[in-house]
């Protein structure tokens, strides 16, 4: 069997990382995956290795690509594959996989015009629901766990210089809909509550000026010289990243307003770290409150901040929700249970 992948751009993101994944595993289930992109921004290294089925062109090339022997195309979040499925021509089967949270980014799906995809993926439940508004209550659309990269379901070492303070640290794509703003507040608030911490936040901008207000919220927050910011954290160091947090005595936050799944909260509960999220869907599909991990009120800094400062000053606690955490992300999302699921739908749809 033979999958394409179609992703508008290759860069160091979540879905880049997603699909480094099912190209590295997919093969053990008789399946030969192979990735198409359309903008190169920075993102081959994350493919280093697999050169030979990663493709890089536009559209039209893309769509004349098709026409080697693939017996499903999976266009995530990509319309531009669209037209090479209109009624009539004859096609791999199509599936569209949806795995933005940007609402706006979302409305493709109202505009498949003559499409009929044999089927729609999704990262979680939350994310179904999301999908079957656009498209109808109708719509095959089945929730596919997202596969970590075997990087982060490898048994955690002691990091081997832990910071000397307990690391609160955050990573993600600093927009609006990620609320590193929220974060860096959160972390101005942790000064009332015990020990000072290091902060370090992982993630770029999409703007020039990102640096400059990164550093005029810090200073507001009182927490600049205590700020570290990777800004380029090559995905290859993230779970070094999370050991260091996780042996410093440190807590991974997020302050998110929108996720489709969370990877990088998945991503730190592999590696053992306590985590600290809002208390709404998706990340309640995963964290369970008082066993895996922290829940706060959305809406609420303050509460964030004092749960985060009672895991700072709770070894046990902390070193409990790391254990479990990764037990309960491994059973669902290592490369093994989450790839056989992927293989098992593509098969389905292939066969449908």
């Amino acid at each position: 069997m033979k999958v394409l992948f179609v992703y508008r751009f290759l860069s160091l993101g979540g879905v880049e990382t997603v699909l480094r994944a099912r190209l590295d595993g997919l093969d053990r289930w008789g399946i030969e995956a192979h990735a198409w992109f359309f903008r190169d921004l920075g993102g081959r290294t994350v493919f280093a290795g697999l050169e030979d089925r990663v493709h890089l062109g536009d559209p039209a090339d893309c769509r004349r690509f098709l026409d080697q022997g693939f017996d499903v195309v999976c266009s995530v979040d990509t319309e531009e594959v669209f037209p090479a499925f209109e009624a009539g021509r004859r096609r791999p089967r199509l599936v569209v996989e949806c795995h933005t949270p940007y609402r706006e980014n979302q409305e493709y799906l109202r505009r498949l015009g003559s499409c009929r995809p044999a089927g729609f993926f999704v990262p979680s439940h939350f994310q179904r629901e999301v999908v079957l508004h656009r498209v109808g209550r109708e719509a095959d659309v089945r929730v596919v766990p997202n596969p970590l990269r075997r990087a982060f379901v490898e048994e955690p070492a002691p990091f081997s210089a832990p910071p000397p303070r307990p690391v609160v640290a955050w990573i993600g794509r600093m927009d609006e809909l990620k609320n590193w703003q929220g974060f860096v507040r959160l972390a101005g608030l942790l000064e009332r509550h015990g020990p000072a911490t290091e902060i370090w936040m992982a993630g770029g901008f999409g703007q020039k000026r990102g640096a400059a207000l990164l550093s005029n919220r810090a200073r507001r927050a009182g927490v600049l010289r205590r700020l570290r910011w990777f800004r380029n954290l090559p995905h290859a160091r993230v779970p070094a990243f999370l050991d260091a947090v996780r042996d410093s005595g440190g807590v991974v936050v997020s302050t998110s307003r929108g996720e489709s799944f969370g990877m990088t909260v998945a991503e730190a509960m592999a590696r053992g770290c306590a985590v600290a999220v809002p208390d709404r869907p998706p990340f309640t599909e995963f964290v369970e409150e008082g066993r895996t991990g922290s829940l706060f009120a959305p809406a609420s800094e303050e509460d964030a901040a004092a749960r985060v400062a009672a895991l700072l000053a709770d070894p046990a606690l902390r070193t409990a929700y790391g254990r479990r955490a990764r037990e309960a992300v491994l059973a669902r999302f290592a490369p093994e249970p989450a790839l056989a699921e992927l293989a098992e739908a593509l098969r389905e749809v292939a066969g449908s």
